[in-house]
């Protein structure tokens, strides 16, 4: 599994986030997804729960609100940071983490 991103797009009408791999495979996540994932400290709830891991059925689930992402930049080669519209940003979402994230069915059955 290769975890080196080669593209990023932002679908703002459609509220995903999709991540082209290197070895060709995409993922495409939702941005309340995303947003319930965050890695932040703030997000998570404290430094205890950092390490709790996310259960990737949050990509998968019907939205309930909408989200505006501003930004995503690469952060170093290790992770990608999202600006949310609400200006919120400092959560850095390991690229490790989005593929063993990705929703497709294929990687749900590996």
């Amino acid at each position: 599994m290769n975890t080196t991103p080669v593209r990023l797009a932002v679908d703002h009408e459609a509220q995903t986030l999709t991540v082209e791999w290197g070895d060709g495979h995409a993922s495409s996540f939702s941005y309340e997804g995303l947003r319930q994932a965050c890695p932040c400290v703030e997000c998570r709830g404290g430094h205890g729960k950092m390490a709790e891991s996310v259960d990737p059925v949050v990509f998968r689930l019907p939205a309930l609100m909408m989200y505006e992402i501003k930004t995503v930049e690469p952060s170093g080669n290790y992770a990608a940071q999202i600006t949310w519209g609400d200006g919120h940003r400092s959560g850095f979402y390991r690229w490790t983490d989005l593929r063993a994230w990705c929703p497709c069915e294929r990687c749900r059955e590996a």
